[in-house]
């Protein structure tokens, strides 16, 4: 037999779970183990979450003649867990897009675009980001409908290229004006917050022609 294993990070109701394992008997020959991790949260302890899910999602197995078994549920701490952490990270940055947050004009939301977008832009992790990132939408039925996650990188991508030009047209101006302004002087000049500085020098290696990530790379 064949070993899947399964990462959920988040209270999720039971029918969600047999959507996400749905497809799994046409994909792989045998019985497929399946080993799920849970973020570690006292309430599910109080609820038997672990031994809940094993039961009922075996018998859904049996019930509907599926070729997979839960052998078990697993409990993780996300403080030490790097993989719930990565998931959590990733799960931010989905959110951020489909909610269209970079449209807000907080800092706070100018400097989460502009970690989203200059993570995007390097090397291949906007293919990576649109190929292995799947999202369904739940109706509150066993089945899931799939959403193209290119469907909102795509308008963030086009809003940030527009943005950033606007930017570093500005910046660049008061660059060519004064050539040898300290980063701090620049910061004050062009308006920039302390929590934005980052973003700034991102810009401002852009336009000397560094690149982008050059500063955090």
């Amino acid at each position: 037999s064949t070993s899947t294993t399964g990462l959920f990070y988040i209270k999720i109701p039971e029918r969600l779970f047999y959507g996400m394992t749905r497809d799994l008997s046409s994909q792989e020959s045998g019985t497929i183990k399946v080993k799920i991790k849970v973020d570690q949260n006292d309430e599910y302890d109080k609820l038997f979450l672990e031994t809940k899910i094993i039961e009922q999602m075996n018998a859904h197995s049996a019930y509907r003649n599926k070729n997979y078994r839960v052998v078990n549920v697993l409990s993780q701490n996300s403080v030490k867990s790097i993989p719930l952490q990565i998931v959590d990270t990733f799960m931010g940055m989905v959110i951020f897009l489909l909610e269209q947050n970079y449209l807000e004009s907080s800092n706070t939301a100018k400097i989460k675009s502009d970690l989203i977008y200059r993570f995007l832009i390097e090397g291949n992790n906007l293919m990576k980001f649109q190929q292995q990132i799947k999202l369904y939408k739940w109706t509150g039925h066993e089945e899931l409908t799939f959403v193209n996650i290119s469907d909102y990188v795509s308008p963030f991508m086009a809003y940030k290229a527009a943005y950033d030009s606007q930017e570093i047209i500005r910046i660049q101006k008061i660059m060519v004006e004064n050539p040898a302004m300290p980063l701090k002087e620049l910061r004050l000049k062009t308006g920039y917050p302390n929590t934005m500085k980052n973003t700034l020098i991102g810009y401002k290696d852009q336009i000397e022609g560094r690149g982008r990530n050059y500063s955090i790379l």
